[in-house]
Parts: structure tokens; C-alpha cells; sequence
């Protein structure tokens, strides 16, 4: 999983979500009562859709891919060779562990969503379908829509801010990775242009990883790559990306 929430990533979802609610709201307040079933569905439908895509989301930027693959490949890292290391490193589930609890408070809440929602269908839901629960005017109107279109947000967004409260390190091992002497290209969501800003990088010949940190939203972010040569990669990047690579964990002086 590629996705974090960070503070700007919730703020920006706050924003979209009001604007989808706002559009809603105003589409149904002027359609036929017939045709607000359908409405509503629509509704949920994108409601699934964006919050999945912000789940799972997973290819870097396109503009800045194609800048990064322009140049010379130097080396690719593929899956299979990736998955036989992890197995190895037996302290790699011990630092998942906080990222699948965060993972697992986002598929509860569209777990609480779907059943808040079909709870409150025959007493809030088909009322306002059906056009009979209008009798107090368009303010009454406004109100259930409210109810009916911002508890699923309101449920998502208190899930995702538990889930950052969760992760203090959030840790995306690459499947693989493709290196070039313009930069990294790595799955899921990993792209970095040489040479080499705003990340620290450190190597464990140990657990065979090179990985990629930097502080992000209070949450310490590491983008690692497994590969059975660290060194090369480390040599790579320190002389292509004109960065240190620092030894993790350092050694005791």
C-alpha cells in the first residue's frame, strides 16, 4: 500500500469530499423524487470508487516517470528477488505491524459505512427517496441530505486520522525497481529524479536493503528497495544521485 494520510493528503480529501456532498446536494434538491434512488446510489457509488483510488493508488507521477526512464537503465531489481529477501528478514513484520493496523481501521470504515447505510435506509434513506418526508421544506430537505451524505465522510476521515495516530514510521517496501542515471522508477508509488533531494538514504548490508527517508506530516516515511547487491545500489546512488549513503544501523563507536 502506497497510500498514507498524511495532514495536507486528509485536508485535500476534506476539500474534495465537500465538494461532491455540495454537487449532491444540489442535484438533488432539483431532480424528481423517482429519480433520487438513483441519485443516491451514484453517490456512493463515487464515494467507493475515490476512497478506494486513495487506497490504492500505486503508479508515480507520469510526467516525471518519463524523465526518470530517459536515461541509461542501470539496474532492475524484479519481484521474485525481493519476495526471497523479505522471507529472510525476520524484522520486517515486527516494523509492519503499525501499517496493518492503520490498513485494517481503513477497510473497517467502509465495513461501518455500508452498514450505517443500509441501518438507516428504511428510516432516513427511503423516506427521502420516496419524496414523503419533505413536508418541512427545503431546509428539511437539506438537513437529511446532509445526515444521508456526510456520515460516510465523517466515519472515513475520524478512521484515517486513528490511522495516523497509528504510524509514526510509515515503511513501503518497493516490489521492485527499476534504476537509471536520471533516478529510481519502483512499485508501489516510488519515483525519484537525481540527484538525490529532501531524502536521507541508508544502507543495511545485513537485511540487504537500501532505503529512502525523510520526515513527512510528523511520520517518518521510508521508501525501501531489497536487492540481493546492496552495495552496488548503494554505489549507484551515491555517485548518480550525489548523495551520502549512510551504513544502518551504524555502527557502535
Amino acid at each position: 500500500m502506497s497510500y498514507y494520510p498524511t495532514r495536507r493528503g486528509l485536508l485535500k480529501s476534506v476539500a474534495i469530499s465537500q465538494g461532491i456532498i455540495s454537487l449532491f446536494i444540489v442535484i438533488n434538491l432539483f431532480v424528481p423524487s423517482e429519480y433520487r434512488g438513483i441519485i443516491t446510489t451514484a453517490y456512493f457509488i463515487v464515494f467507493i470508487a475515490i476512497f478506494s483510488y486513495s487506497m490504492y493508488r500505486q503508479k508515480p507521477k507520469g510526467s516525471l516517470t518519463r524523465d526518470i526512464v530517459s536515461g541509461r537503465k542501470l539496474l532492475t531489481i524484479k519481484q521474485e528477488e525481493v519476495s526471497g529477501l523479505q522471507t529472510k528478514d525476520l524484522e520486517l513484520v515486527n516494523e509492519l505491524k503499525p501499517l496493518l493496523k492503520a490498513s485494517g481501521l481503513s477497510i473497517l470504515s467502509m465495513v461501518v459505512v455500508m452498514l450505517w447505510f443500509f441501518a438507516l435506509y428504511p428510516t432516513l434513506v427511503r423516506p427521502y427517496i420516496t419524496g414523503s418526508d419533505f413536508s418541512n421544506g427545503i431546509v428539511k430537505q437539506v438537513l437529511d441530505l446532509l445526515i444521508l451524505y456526510e456520515v460516510p465522510v465523517v466515519i472515513s476521515m475520524s478512521m484515517q486520522f486513528l490511522s495516523r495516530k497509528l504510524m509514526r514510521i510509515y515503511l513501503n517496501v518497493l516490489r521492485s525497481a527499476e534504476v537509471y542515471t536520471t533516478g529510481i522508477v519502483g512499485l508501489p508509488g516510488f519515483a525519484l529524479k537525481f540527484p538525490v533531494e529532501s531524502y536521507s538514504v541508508r544502507v543495511n548490508y545485513v537485511r540487504k536493503f537500501v532505503e529512502f527517508v525523510k520526515k513527512e506530516g510528523g511520520v517518518e516515511v521510508l521508501h525501501r528497495i531489497y536487492c540481493t547487491d546492496p552495495e552496488r545500489l548503494a554505489d549507484i546512488i551515491s555517485r548518480y544521485g550525489k548523495v551520502k549513503v549512510e551504513k544502518y544501523p551504524k555502527p557502535l563507536s
